[in-house]
């Protein structure tokens, strides 16, 4: 069965992005629409003065710009969503995402990173295929 929904998770990277090209392969041989997605870390790194001001919609209408051109570049004719989320839990955000908005379909983008640096900081493709409730598609190139 076809997915009808495929949320597409985009941290930016040259992983992520090409695995926009298997997505719009899919979403288009299937009528999929199709989410983009990016977790924003909002914990990520703090100067002393952000605990002063308020906090700025600037990154979100940022993320939302990149995430527009990317759908432009590669999903031009494809029915595509844009989604921004502040969360430091990127795999978890995820999942909650694809479960609460009824996506079929995760697409992810892997790293391939391995050895300490895994060790050290994880994976997010690992994590959503460990507790995603749907199905995943995990890009390695």
């Amino acid at each position: 069965m076809a997915a009808k929904h495929i949320l597409a998770c985009i941290d930016f990277s040259e992983h992520s992005t090409r695995a926009l090209a298997e997505v719009g392969e899919y979403a288009r041989a299937n009528g999929s629409r199709v989410t983009l997605i990016h977790i924003a870390d909002p914990q990520g790194f703090i100067p002393p003065q952000a605990i002063l001001e308020p906090p700025s919609s600037t990154d979100v209408a940022t993320h939302e710009a990149e995430l527009a051109k990317l759908r432009d570049e590669h999903l031009a004719d494809v029915d595509v969503e844009l989604a921004v989320l502040a969360d430091h839990a990127p795999a978890k955000a995820i999942c909650e995402y694809a479960d609460g908005h009824g996506a079929d379909l995760i697409v992810i983008g892997s790293h391939g990173r391995g050895g300490m640096e895994r060790w050290l900081i994880g994976s997010v493709a690992e994590r959503v295929v460990r507790h995603a409730t749907g199905n995943v598609f995990v890009v390695r190139r």
